[in-house]
């Protein structure tokens, strides 16, 4: 085998391995370097000249093992890339904010274009843990756990030639988002293996997260304002589930803390991907729960002013990208921070030696910074503090601290590691060339039969295997031998023969497929189904450790599982909200006695029953709860609404229960009359009587005047073009997961935000919908989404519908902030979309003016109101 290093040799940055193994010319990683001084772009002409490119494996989505991961799979775009479906989605994610970034640089010309970002995502395959995949034909790759971050995984290579061992980046210990490495007894020929710090020892972990604890309450009980900059992807979750733990344990007070930059997506992509993660966080995103946020830790909005955050004199902690001050949010936040005393900045990883991150440690004493430093780098207490952002040099004034949160194997983790693989040959990498050095003699020095192995950017290894180590593969040694689909009706049968067979094992799904089927199974799909019906099973669970692997369940937690389960209040609600979520309830009511769930409307004569009907039934055969409407108008809603139609012509309004017809007093007639009596019925299902006379409740033309969608009046309709056709019409559209997921990336900056997303059909086939708080809203960023249908193949329409709900909070929150206060709550009127509010005799009308201009901002609606005593 030969063994090409372009880059992440002797270095931290660009890590991509070349090799040339039994005919098959594989990349293991395409990373970019981030440092100024240093070419960013591996030796990609070693690939040239040595014949191309048969596939790509991918170790985790760290820019430095992804980032020129378009440029290369442009360039050889029949090689397959493998990496882990968790590593997939947050590549996406990774990508392209860095396209973003780039393109904000005027003097540079991007590496690569959203195009083939797009054409990469789409030649990539899922890899499963310790699931062996032949790629090529004597030739089999298997991902194992790394820890490090979510979806990282070290890559072992089988072929005739003989075994490779890579470990991308690895950690042994247990985080708070994912477990550390987890292999079995592998017998790799070749093993490379990352140094990042494979001369040092890294502090106790729960030691060093009590520090950043004990820290932030020393800051917050001096006023100060906190801002730690983290790595967006793995650092800043673990530091948001820190805090979170602290502020629910009572450890540190509640104050707010803002999350920021592309941390916000990175949570996103956390949440859709449970399995890659530790079973109690699993557990709490699968059971609906939101695993990072909380009333005090709170997203920032893409449209929100950073300065804002800032402008209280109370403490606030800001956590945000990106985690060396080399741009992102974070480096806005610094620069309003670093020269003030009354605030304190946390450094939680590594540091580049040209990054401002690391010009803030060095004004750290050696003994108190736990990163190593050499004393040149360390300033004397009669020097001006400073530090360089974006070109500016700031003076520092602020308090500046770091802790040792680490993703990275120590070198005891790395020898441990070394051990357990009992190579004979052995390449350090990812690090810097001291620590190479220093551990590569000390390794060597352990065992005189190891060939260790410090490679240089740009060399080549002809490596020779003469005699193979033998590979353990698994082979069960009970297998069932069954030819139809393993389905959750099946549970009982497996269990029974797993317990009986394999007792206290557990496996991967791969490893159950060949003791169900006596065969080993590599159909993505066939391995798919059986883990879903295995999840959905009351005799398996997920391991507590490994959550790709699975375990048999005790018979008392089978028995449990299977007995009846009254749903919570909770259950209820929740079960609600889903087959509800097409109506406008006000309010949820309970009769646990009789098991019957109340709605609430403000005009229940308006449904249509049939359809509640076909909802109820639905919901009755979730829950077991029967769903009724209560009866009772809302003659709030209903007055307001009148006083809407009829404005100051309204004298008087009654309305009589057993007719379910209002009558209403004008002091003129009009020829609208007739029209609002029909939008009067349309809305309430009650007819009017207008000075004494009933009015049928039809227009002249005999049309309903709501019919044709959102109107702004009676001839013209502002939002007619809601859908948005890709440019593209004969490309296929993307996967539908990805596809929400490349809406969500694109929406990340957008003014605002989709409420909703789903999928939809009608005569011309399936499209996606987007909700946002109102079409208007949804009209402002149809450059967005326009963009959203050009990447994903999809055609998307913006919902034709108001977020009654949303508008109302806004407008009580904006009045809160201006000490307006409400008489009654407001009144939503569908007819001109819109809000009626009753304030106080006293409240200014340029207050009111300053509201609706920020109301318009924020909802792209408006609204009228009354000053009642």
């Amino acid at each position: 085998m030969k063994l090409h290093f372009l880059g992440g040799a002797m270095e931290i940055g660009g890590s991509c391995i070349y090799m040339d193994l039994s005919g098959k010319r594989i990349l293991m990683d395409c990373g970019i370097r981030q440092s100024g001084s240093k070419d960013p772009i591996p030796d990609f002409a070693t690939i040239q000249s040595q014949g191309g490119l048969d596939a790509i494996l991918i170790s985790h989505a760290h820019m430095d093992h992804i980032g020129t991961l378009p440029i290369i799979s442009k360039a050889y775009p029949d090689a397959r890339i493998y990496m882990t479906a968790m590593t997939a989605d947050l590549t996406r994610v990774l990508l392209y904010d860095s396209l973003k970034i780039m393109k904000n640089r005027e003097d540079e010309i991007p590496h690569y274009t959203e195009k083939d970002v797009l054409a990469m995502l789409d030649r990539i395959t899922p890899v499963r843990y310790q699931t062996p995949m032949h790629i090529f034909d004597g030739f089999t790759v298997t991902f194992y756990p790394a820890g490090h971050i979510a979806g990282a995984a070290c890559i072992y290579i089988t072929s005739e030639e003989g075994s490779v061992f890579y470990s991308g980046d690895f950690s042994s210990f247990s985080q708070r988002t994912i477990e550390g490495i987890r292999i079995p007894k592998l017998r790799p020929d070749v093993s490379i293996v990352e140094t990042t710090y494979g001369n040092r020892l890294h502090s106790n972990r729960q030691t060093e997260e009590r520090r950043l604890v004990s820290l932030v309450n020393e800051c917050i009980a001096a006023g100060q304002k906190i801002l730690i900059p983290c790595f967006a992807l793995g650092r800043a979750q673990e530091v948001l589930l820190i805090l979170r733990a602290a502020v629910q344990n009572g450890e540190i007070p509640a104050v707010p803390v803002f999350v920021d930059g592309m941390v916000r997506d990175i949570n996103t992509m956390y949440t859709r991907n449970p399995t890659y993660l530790k079973n109690a966080l699993a557990k709490r995103i699968m059971k609906g729960n939101e695993p990072f946020y909380t009333k005090e830790i709170q997203a920032v909005a893409p449209n929100q002013k950073r300065d804002e955050l800032l402008a209280s004199k109370d403490p606030v902690i800001i956590v945000s990208s990106s985690g060396m001050l080399t741009g992102g949010p974070s480096t806005q936040y610094a620069r309003k921070l670093v020269s003030s005393e009354n605030a304190c900045i946390i450094i939680t990883g590594y540091q580049d030696e040209e990054s401002p991150g690391r010009q803030l440690l060095s004004l750290l004493t050696p003994s108190s910074a736990n990163d190593v430093l050499t004393r040149a780098e360390t300033h004397a207490d009669t020097e001006e503090r400073k530090i360089t952002l974006d070109g500016t040099s700031y003076p520092v004034g602020c308090r500046i601290e770091q802790v040792g949160l680490s993703a990275h194997g120590d070198k005891s983790e790395i020898t441990a590691l070394l051990d357990r693989l009992s190579s004979r040959r052995i390449f350090l990498v990812h690090g810097n060339a001291d620590v190479i050095r220093e551990l590569g003699s000390e390794v060597a020095a352990e065992d005189f039969r190891r060939q260790v192995y410090l490679p240089e950017c740009g060399m080549e290894y002809d490596v020779t295997i003469r005699t193979k180590r033998k590979q353990l593969s698994f082979i069960p040694a009970f297998t069932m031998q069954k030819t139809a689909p393993f389905t959750a009706d099946d549970g009982k049968l497996l269990w029974d023969y797993w317990r009986e067979h394999y007792p206290g094992k557990y496996f991967p799904v791969s490893q159950i497929a060949y003791i169900w089927y006596g065969r080993r199974i590599t159909e993505e799909p066939v391995l798919q189904e059986m883990q879903d019906a295995l999840i959905a099973s009351p005799y398996f669970s997920l391991n507590t450790r490994q959550m790709f692997l699975f375990e048999t369940n005790t018979e008392e937690a089978v028995e449990h599982a299977l007995m009846p389960k009254e749903p919570t209040i909770q259950d209820i609600e929740n079960r609600a909200r889903d087959v509800f979520a097409g109506y406008a309830y006000r309010k949820l009511g309970y009769h646990t006695d009789t098991k019957e769930l109340i709605l609430s409307f403000d005009y229940p004569d308006s449904l249509d029953p049939a359809q509640f009907a076909d909802h109820a039934e639905q919901f009755l055969q979730a829950t077991g709860w029967a769903a009724k409407i209560s009866p009772s108008m809302n003659h709030n809603a209903a007055g307001s609404l009148l006083h809407t139609l009829f404005a100051d012509r309204l004298l008087k309004t009654s309305y009589y229960l057993d007719r379910k017809c209002y009558a209403v007093t004008l002091s003129s007639v009009s020829d609208t009359d007739q029209e609002a009596a029909a939008s009067f019925l349309h809305e309430t299902g009650w007819q009017l009587t207008i000075n004494g006379n009933l009015y049928p409740g039809s227009t002249d033309s005999g049309a309903d005047p709501l019919a044709d969608g959102v109107q702004t009046d009676k001839n013209t309709n502002e939002y007619s073009n809601m859908e948005f056709i890709p440019h593209r019409t004969e490309a296929e559209p993307i996967e539908q997961n990805l596809a929400l997921s490349c809406i969500d990336h694109e929406f990340s900056s957008a003014a605002f935000l989709p409420e909703k997303k789903s999928l939809k059909q009608d005569q011309r086939g399936r499209y996606i919908e987007l909700s946002f708080i109102s079409p208007a809203a949804g009209m402002k960023v149809r450059d967005t989404i326009q963009r959203a249908a050009d990447q994903t193949g999809w055609r998307i329409r913006i919902a034709d519908k108001i977020n009654q709900n949303a508008l109302i909070q806004n407008i009580c929150s904006l009045c809160s902030e201006h000490g307006v206060t409400l008489k009654k709550n407001p009144s939503y009127m569908p007819l001109t979309r819109s809000l009626v509010l009753k304030v106080s005799p006293d409240t200014d009308t340029p207050v009111l003016s300053l509201i609706r201009e920020e109301f318009q901002k924020r909802t792209c609606c408006s609204f009228e109101y009354t000053k009642e005593c």
